[in-house]
């Protein structure tokens, strides 16, 4: 009898299925897509499956804490699989090494700062320090944006690896059929030529983004963004290009502590 290898990544799906997990995994999926609330129903009718096929499924994940109820009878996805993606070595290294070089820049400059990877077509914040004076702008951890519409994302593309922003922006221009990939383009080689972004931000009044790679050595590119949501105050006030300085001083202090693989 001859000896089978493991199968092509293409056929392994179909070799060795798994139905339960398939069907955890679309309700997963599922959830992640949405921007809204599902209830039991609009899962079975999304997934082309029966509430019963279903129902214990949803009852799983929620006890072991990857869905949330909400409004009694809706579910969103939870970040449990998030906070699991940061013990992977890359992230889990990198937040390590970034979070003393945040602390201090937060305390040196008074500005909170975030980290930001790009995960398909959006940028997510794997760290955050909050701004020691009273008054700042600040965003959480697990915090998600289309990579075209923030700063840290614009800086993600601009300086990552072109064989992978190109990639990037086919399925930018899948997503978005009317997003003008020309202008973008111009936008991110504009950010590249000037090794920063500062820019409005196109979510936030009165906040200015700035945002500097922290790049890995070779030809990788940016492996995150180190951003820093700028508002003018009046007493003392630092402008936005300055501010930059200082990230970029951090970005470096940060690409000089980590080890890239």
């Amino acid at each position: 009898m001859s000896e089978r290898g493991p199968p092509s990544s293409d056929g392994a799906a179909g070799r060795y299925a798994a139905p339960a997990l398939e069907k955890g995994l679309d309700i997963l999926e599922r959830l992640s897509d949405e921007r809204r609330p599902l209830s039991l129903g609009d899962l079975a009718d999304a997934l082309g499956r029966t509430r019963s096929e279903i129902f214990r499924m949803v009852a799983v994940l929620e006890a072991r804490g990857y869905i949330e109820r909400e409004d009694a009878d809706r579910f969103v996805i939870a970040d449990k699989l998030f906070r699991l993606g940061l013990n992977r070595p890359r992230h889990r290294g990198l937040v390590e090494a970034a979070l003393p070089v945040m602390r201090g820049f937060a305390e040196s400059t008074g500005y909170s700062c975030h980290l930001a990877v790009a995960s398909e077509t959006q940028m997510v914040v794997i760290a955050r320090v909050e701004s020691v004076s009273h008054i700042g702008f600040s965003v959480r951890i697990g915090y998600r944006q289309p990579l075209a519409l923030t700063g840290s994302g614009h800086c993600l593309l601009a300086f990552m690896n072109p064989r992978r922003r190109s990639r990037i922006l086919v399925a930018i221009a899948a997503e978005e059929p009317l997003r003008d990939l020309e202008t973008l383009a111009a936008d991110l080689d504009g950010f590249r030529a000037a090794g920063r972004v500062v820019r409005a931000s196109r979510i936030a009044e009165s906040v200015t983004d700035v945002s500097v790679p922290i790049l890995s050595a070779g030809e990788n590119g940016a492996v995150a963004a180190l951003t820093s949501p700028h508002i003018r105050m009046r007493q003392s006030p630092t402008e936005p290009d300055a501010l930059a300085d200082h990230v970029a001083a951090a970005a470096r202090q940060i690409a000089e502590t980590i080890e890239f693989d």
